[in-house]
């Protein structure tokens, strides 16, 4: 991979790191994204720093960087105060914790996932390294002795089918998480 390095003074550097840190990534990352943009807007494409993967808007990870976040106040309707601790409720989350993700789904496009979500994921994590580890297995055994090695009874269509199940389920989660949050056009 080629580097690009660039003279700046240390006032720009110390706001460019930060900015990083805020975003949750490596200075030499987000450059490099902010180049890839760059010769893409040179080239007429579309600019993207903000919506690739690992490079969230500001708003989200700034919290996460040890920033300080700012409070706002909404005043609300007593309908609205009631299915907002409703909805915060079903997620086991504070109004202000219910609002604030709210918005960071729809500014950032990305899952706020909670409590039950998460072990969902961390569910579907350990069935994925059960398959991987069983694959592994196997490979092993092969890898020692491949004349003795019998993959008749191994199906591999059954692992590939098993794998296309939780990939699907994690997908349908993040789907379905952002359509939950009405920060998605997904179907």
């Amino acid at each position: 991979m080629a580097v690009i390095g660039a003279a700046v003074d240390s006032e720009t550097k110390q706001v460019f790191d930060a900015i990083a840190r805020s975003r949750s990534v490596t200075t030499s990352r987000l450059a490099g994204a902010l180049i890839t943009d760059f010769i893409r807007a040179e080239k007429g494409g579309q600019v993207v720093t903000t919506k690739a993967p690992g490079l969230p808007a500001m708003g989200h990870a700034a919290a996460h960087a040890g920033a300080k976040t700012e409070q706002v106040y909404v005043r609300l309707e007593p309908y609205y105060y009631d299915e907002l601790g409703r909805l915060a409720a079903q997620r086991r989350w504070y109004r202000s914790a219910y609002l604030a993700n709210l918005l960071y789904a729809h500014v950032d496009r990305l899952p706020v996932l909670c409590h039950d979500e998460v072990n969902a994921v961390r569910q579907v994590a350990r069935q994925l390294a059960d398959i991987g580890r069983n694959v592994n297995q196997i490979a092993r055994k092969v890898n020692i002795d491949p004349d003795r090695a019998d993959l008749s009874a191994f199906d591999f269509e059954l692992v590939r089918m098993l794998l296309d199940v939780e990939t699907a389920a994690v997908k349908d989660l993040v789907h379905a998480n952002l359509r939950t949050w009405g920060a998605t056009d997904v179907q």
